[in-house]
């Protein structure tokens, strides 16, 4: 069963839904994507739900439906403490003892002692989406900066992102964790066993660089990283006991010990970017999740083994009102692109989602992506 919801809903999503014949909720995305298969209404959808057990959604803004609509109060408080950064942080306590974070409103953030902050931190609010108001500080000059700005940039948001998606309320001051950024897209079964479908690596241009401009998946991320993101998984599940649960997390890796930055209940890369899997096994995580069509590590890579994968999230300048991405310029500039996805919706400040393929002993020609200028790649 599979929620649609804004910003964005790949064709290959449509296509997937439709042929298999999967269950979508009826609403104001499904009117307008989905021409056939079964759509239900808000009650049948519900009913559905409790004989299948199963739900995806491809954005977190389909939250709101779901606490209002789902009689499952297990399954939604399992939402709320993923999503709640927060909240999460306190559960992780047994396994991170000595990790720094604190949970304030902007008004106590204002009047905050940063004597009692250890910098490096990270300044980000405790329900979010897409970086929006996360910072990197580095000493009381820099916190009180990005104090002020995080008012400035909540006051541009708006309404574009509902409060649970988010949280203008409460924000969280955490400890920098130092090491590599990867992204996992991961469910829990029936069995509360994780299954790992995707692990991407999040390079950054440099420790300040919150973006989410570039991720690589690769053979050797696997061969290297399943096993401890799989550990980390199993142990914090002890406590949370979720089953048939989807999730994309965000990890840091310092060679030693995997440390979470945040889960998202319920969805994997967001902007249907978890489709990059199609391009290297052939199969949707979607289905691996609703259909149980696992695809080993092994017949996943099996001929690919010296290939990266990879997708690059391309904002739109602020000041390029009425422009589109210049398609053409960019595969001109970056040979190796599978595919190209334009027009999302315009709030979320997305100009194109790629994705490409390339040799990985030719990894760094796509390391200019990160310090790409935008206003040369639009017209």
């Amino acid at each position: 069963m599979v929620i649609l919801e804004k910003p964005f809903v790949s064709d290959l999503m449509v296509e997937t839904l439709e042929k298999n014949e999967i269950p979508v909720l009826k609403n104001e995305m499904s009117e307008l994507r989905i021409t056939k298969g079964k759509v239900l209404s808000d009650q049948e959808f519900s009913e559905e739900y409790k004989k299948v057990g199963k739900l995806y959604t491809v954005s977190e803004n389909a939250l709101g439906w779901i606490y209002d609509h789902i009689d499952n109060q297990r399954f939604l408080d399992s939402i709320s403490i993923v999503k709640d950064k927060s909240a999460f942080r306190r559960i992780c306590r047994d396994i991170y003892p000595d990790f720094f974070f604190k949970e304030l409103n902007i008004n106590e953030m204002k009047q905050a002692d940063t004597q009692s902050i250890k910098f490096p931190c990270v300044i980000k609010p405790s329900v979010g989406f897409l970086s929006k108001g996360v910072f990197v500080v580095h000493n009381a000059e820099e916190y009180q900066k990005a104090v002020d700005n995080l008012l400035v940039e909540f006051s541009k948001t708006g309404n574009d992102f509902p409060e649970f998606v988010v949280g203008k309320s409460r924000f969280l001051i955490e400890e920098y964790i130092h090491g590599e950024e990867y992204a996992v897209d991961a469910y829990y079964d029936e069995n509360e066993k994780p299954v790992i479908l995707n692990i991407f690596h999040h390079k950054f241009m440099n420790e300040s660089d919150t973006s989410d401009r570039l991720y690589l998946t690769n053979k050797g991320l696997f061969d290297r990283y399943e096993e401890p993101f799989t550990q980390f998984l199993t142990n914090i599940n002890k406590t949370l006991h979720l089953t048939n649960f989807p999730m994309h997390i965000e990890f840091r890796y310092d060679g030693q010990k995997a440390v979470p930055i945040e889960i998202n209940p319920l969805r994997f890369t967001g902007f249907c970017l978890n489709e990059l899997q199609v391009f290297v096994s052939g199969c949707h995580p979607m289905l691996s999740f609703l259909k149980g069509r696992r695809v080993s590590k092994e017949e996943m890579w099996n001929g690919k083994e010296e290939l990266t994968y990879a997708f690059t999230v391309l904002e739109m300048p602020a000041d390029a009102e009425g422009k589109k991405f210049n398609d053409e310029k960019f595969r001109a500039d970056f040979p190796g692109v599978i595919d190209v996805r334009c027009g999302a919706d315009r709030s979320s400040g997305v100009a194109a989602t790629v994705f490409l393929e390339i040799e990985t002993k030719n990894l760094t020609d796509l390391d200019p992506i990160m310090s790409l200028d935008m206003h040369e790649y639009v017209r």
